[in-house]
């Protein structure tokens, strides 16, 4: 009994999406869809080259596909980082000779300083963080 060599890209398919679930790189799905995408060419009756060229081809482009949108979305990642305080409220009691305030801000002290007006007395928006300081935007009462 011999085995046609699409069923053959299949199992390595097959196996690739096993090694996917176990390790979660997202390049072996990659592989494993080329792995797929050759079968078709065996399965159609061509040489070992083109079912290989297939694969190659089918992986480069998932590989080069994958690599942008995980820079996408890591970096769509790291700016909404700072939306985490984005629109959360902190209370301004009094203000430093300098404009900006100490204020209390999940659970610990931050610097505060106003992003257009200068600080007063208060309940402020913050605007972003910036490092252990908060910008605060607009005061709300």
């Amino acid at each position: 009994m011999t085995i046609s060599a699409a069923a053959v890209w299949c199992i390595i398919a097959l196996a690739l999406l096993g090694t996917e679930m176990i390790l979660g790189t997202i390049y072996l799905l990659v592989t494993a869809a080329g792995g797929f995408a050759a079968a078709l060419p065996a399965f159609l009756g061509f040489d070992l080259t083109v079912q290989l060229f297939t694969m190659g081809i089918v992986s480069a482009v998932g590989a080069c596909l994958v690599y942008v949108l995980r820079r996408r979305i890591k970096k769509q990642y790291r700016e909404n980082l700072n939306d985490l305080d984005q629109g959360q409220r902190v209370t301004v009691a009094e203000v430093n000779p300098d404009g900006s305030a100490q204020v209390m801000y999940r659970g610990s002290t931050w610097q505060a300083v106003g992003a257009h007006d200068p600080l007063t007395p208060g309940v402020w928006e913050i605007q972003r963080a910036a490092g252990p300081q908060l910008i605060l935007e607009k005061k709300l009462y």
